[in-house]
């Protein structure tokens, strides 16, 4: 038995002492001397998933780097207006892995005050407080194309550290999320995007034609994996689900896009999955378009082949097997790419690693309706042996 749900896939801003002042912030501008001049310091807050185009470039590297050894530890405080967030490279966390989901969005930023900066971007705002004032705004724009993330319910505490900088550890990053992003100061009325116009910027990381591969291929691409923003977890605390962008939910392992086709079943599952199918001769006189009927109707016209070329034809001994199949399409309607990603299986791995690849190149085989552009979407196929 199984289930195909087919879901279309189609921050920002660096710390120092602070003053309270109330002087109008319109009349008194931030200098080097005093970063924080103008803020209402008594406001600011250290929000639970900081952004991060303010923080230095050296800092987003360094936790670029960490978070590819194991698990961060950080040190995360407000203090009057100065947001901190010190990594503590000489604390080694455990090597849980963080795990790679694609997610997309893209949004911009703008502060005209310094107040309104500490309300986006605490973490790093003196950094950029110098550049406020005068008729232009401080503009950041940002292409968020995924989330490098611990399991959800994952539990660190104190003694799974080990490090003379852990005593100094408050929280560890839970997720980190990546793309490309660009700070610039705009006219107040400019439309142009920043990031993906290419114009001058004091501050710009990642390429805007790598995050759109990355986007439609649904896999984390070096030139777009900027830390914009990460997720903190509280030493003992557990893992939240991951905070997905508009337009899309949590389905219980990942962010997933809400689309018209956000759940498709295939032949293999049936009533007692939560199945409903749609008459498969409807319609079929209709022009085919890239919509939730005819792409229901591949499915169901592929999926038998599958089933027998792959699992039908795997050893008994692989009782169950799940596995997600990360597909593109062509603006043709043609299968670009099929990979299989997140195995799990009762039986025997190497098997199932051989049936999950046999899936993921009969996709590569099937046509769907032309979507008129690139865009990636899931089959995650959930096999049972009856």
């Amino acid at each position: 038995m199984g289930r195909v749900v087919v879901v279309v896939s189609v921050l920002l801003l660096p710390t120092a002492a602070c003053k309270t002042s109330s002087r109008a912030a319109s009349t008194v501008t931030p200098t080097v001397a005093d970063p924080y001049a103008g803020a209402n310091c008594a406001a600011v807050r250290a929000p639970r998933e900081p952004e991060l185009m303010a923080w230095d470039a050296e800092s987003r590297a360094q936790l670029d780097k960490l978070r590819r050894r194991g698990v961060v530890a950080v040190r995360y405080q407000a203090k009057g207006c100065e947001v901190e967030l010190e990594l503590l490279p000489g604390c080694v966390g455990p090597k849980d892995r963080y795990v790679y989901s694609p997610m997309s969005s893209a949004d911009t930023r703008t502060a005209r005050t310094i107040d309104e900066l500490l309300a986006q971007l605490p973490v790093g705002a003196s950094n950029l407080s110098m550049t406020l004032g005068g008729p232009r705004v401080l503009r950041a724009d940002y292409k968020l194309v995924g989330a490098a993330a611990l399991p959800v319910g994952s539990t660190i505490t104190e003694y799974d550290l080990v490090g003379l900088d852990c005593k100094k550890a408050t929280h560890v990053v839970s997720a980190v999320y990546v793309g490309g992003f660009a700070v610039a100061q705009a006219s107040p009325n400019a439309t142009d995007n920043v990031f993906s116009g290419g114009g001058e910027a004091l501050t710009r990381e990642g390429f805007a034609p790598i995050c759109q591969r990355a986007e439609a291929e649904g896999v984390e691409l070096s030139g777009c994996s900027a830390p914009l923003r990460v997720a903190l977890l509280p030493l003992n605390g557990e893992a939240p689900p991951p905070t997905c962008p508009e337009g899309w939910t949590f389905d219980g392992k990942r962010c997933a896009k809400d689309v018209v086709a956000e759940t498709l079943c295939s032949t293999w599952g049936g009533a007692e999955d939560g199945c409903t199918h749609a008459d498969p001769d409807a319609g079929a006189g209709e022009e085919r378009v890239f919509d939730a009927s005819t792409v229901e109707r591949v499915v169901r016209e592929k999926s038998p082949h599958t089933k027998r070329n792959c699992w039908e034809a795997a050893p008994a001994g692989l009782r169950k097997l799940s596995v997600t199949i990360f597909t593109t399409l062509s603006p043709d309607g043609k299968v670009a790419s099929a990979e299989a990603q997140g195995i799990t299986a009762e039986g025997n791995m190497d098997t199932a690693n051989v049936v999950a690849r046999c899936i993921a190149n009969d996709v590569m085989t099937w046509e769907f309706p032309a979507p008129d552009a690139k865009v990636t979407f899931q089959l995650p196929f959930h096999l049972l042996r009856q």
